[in-house]
């Protein structure tokens, strides 16, 4: 990218650097427009998307565009400001002729200005492009490293947690989730089954059911029997001293949560879906265990 900033680079050389990094990522789009780039446009027009974004077209109306590689319309830069160099100072005309050939003169100049307009806006719009294309995988890869580095760090907090409070239940994650990333049907069941039953224990390990009510201040007394699972893993985030808002979203989670993974819905939950329910209990939950202190500024 900073190549592109500061123009060290010359478009054919943006080009193939952007190749390389194209090819190490994988991106098939930037890998796609830069062949073409490197090698020139297919005639019949497969490839109308980058020939817009490139800026080569020649005529909307009757469909032509420029075909040549980037490192061709260098060369047409550099033809044309040659020419034009070459002819700066005008000439010496006399004669009878003198008129003609100074207009001549004058025409082939405007000639290559134009030829050097249209070529000089193919460069810059291909190097414009690539920056775009550059720049957007700049910050998914920045965007990938930073949830990998939040979620490893989650990660290390709650498995310990989750290990203590859920039981056996816990042993049947990996083999589950193997089967789930295999797309196993009959694993949508059991992974639900099993999502469940950690909601269940995790909720047994931080707040024991008990016969009399728990009050979350003047709000409203929670009933927090054997029964009341989400209950008590709300009372729990109170006596952490979670706040409201955060309270409120955890509930609405786990209540999604629980009702997803009752036995009456099993046969409508897909693989992805169960996926996504497997993974966001997971994570629910390890909230929920890591939650310790009271929170400054709760209510």
């Amino acid at each position: 990218m900073a190549d592109i900033e500061l123009k060290r680079l010359k478009a054919s050389e943006v080009v193939l650097k952007a190749s390389r990094l194209a090819r190490l990522v994988g991106h098939t789009e930037l890998t796609e427009f830069l062949g073409f780039e490197r090698n020139g446009y297919p005639t019949d027009g497969p490839a109308l998307t980058w020939i817009e974004r490139a800026g080569r077209w020649a005529d909307r109306e009757k469909e032509t565009f420029y075909t040549q590689s980037i490192a061709k319309v260098e060369a047409q830069v550099e033809s044309a400001q040659q020419a034009i160099d070459a002819m700066r100072g005008g000439g010496n005309y006399s004669g009878d002729m003198a008129l003609v050939a100074a207009r001549a003169h004058d025409e082939r100049i405007l000639h290559s200005s134009a030829s050097l307009s249209t070529w000089t806006g193919i460069f810059g719009q291909v190097v414009a492009t690539v920056y775009d294309m550059v720049t957007e995988i700049y910050h998914e890869l920045l965007f990938s490293e930073l949830q990998a580095s939040l979620f490893a760090d989650a990660q290390e907090r709650v498995d310990g947690s989750l290990a203590v409070a859920s039981g056996t239940a816990l042993e049947k994650i990996e083999r589950i989730s193997d089967r789930l990333r295999d797309g196993d049907p009959e694993s949508v069941s059991q992974a639900l089954t099993t999502c469940r039953r950690l909601i269940d224990s995790s909720a047994d390990y931080v707040f024991p059911a008990r016969d009399e009510p728990y009050k979350i201040r003047d709000e409203v007394d929670l009933k927090v029997g054997p029964q009341q699972v989400l209950n008590r893993l709300q009372a729990h985030t109170h006596a952490c001293g979670a706040s409201k808002s955060r309270r409120d979203r955890l509930r609405r989670t786990l209540f999604d949560l629980y009702g997803r993974c009752s036995a009456g819905t099993h046969a409508e939950v897909t693989i992805d879906e169960a996926r996504f329910i497997f993974l966001q209990t997971y994570i629910a939950l390890g909230e929920i265990l890591t939650l310790s202190a009271p929170e400054v500024g709760n209510s």
